[in-house]
């Protein structure tokens, strides 16, 4: 009887130990992820731009495009503005060594009026960390509307 309780427990283990064993699978040496040297660049095909002439209340997009001129991905980490008029959307993805993207800006004229001036601050992982764009404008309410 101890004879049998030792063979069913010795080979409870060991199927439980090959259990195991078969069930961690092998991790792949074949690295699909390329391995990137250098850094990264920002390039910005415009820094400012002019929504023209608007009418207060009324809001304006723009959308600056930039490219990746690095060896490196490019990771924007965080996008400021001078106020809460001025909202970025942006992709929280990294911009590989030579694609492109874009920051889309949303302006509201809400409260504005006469010439403005909206800097938008990009921090990344680039050398040039902080990269200020600047839109501009000009507002138009009732007590300057010019016919």
């Amino acid at each position: 009887m101890k004879l049998i309780r030792k063979i069913t427990i010795s080979g409870s283990i060991f199927i439980t130990l090959l259990n195991t064993v078969s069930c961690n699978e092998k991790k792949s040496t074949d690295n699909k992820t390329p391995s990137y040297k250098g850094k990264p660049k920002i390039e910005f095909y415009e820094t400012t731009h002019d929504l023209g002439t608007l009418t207060e209340g009324e809001t304006a997009e723009y959308i600056f495009e930039y490219k990746n001129t690095g060896t490196a991905p490019l990771i924007i980490k965080n996008i400021t503005t001078d106020c809460g008029c001025t909202t970025p959307e942006y992709t929280k993805k990294e911009t590989l060594p030579g694609e492109k993207n874009k920051i889309k800006i949303i302006f509201d004229s809400e409260g504005f009026r006469n010439n403005i001036y909206k800097t938008i601050t990009i921090k990344t992982n680039a050398d040039t960390n902080n990269i200020k764009l600047i839109l501009t404008a000009y507002i138009k309410n009732d007590n300057n509307l010019n016919y």
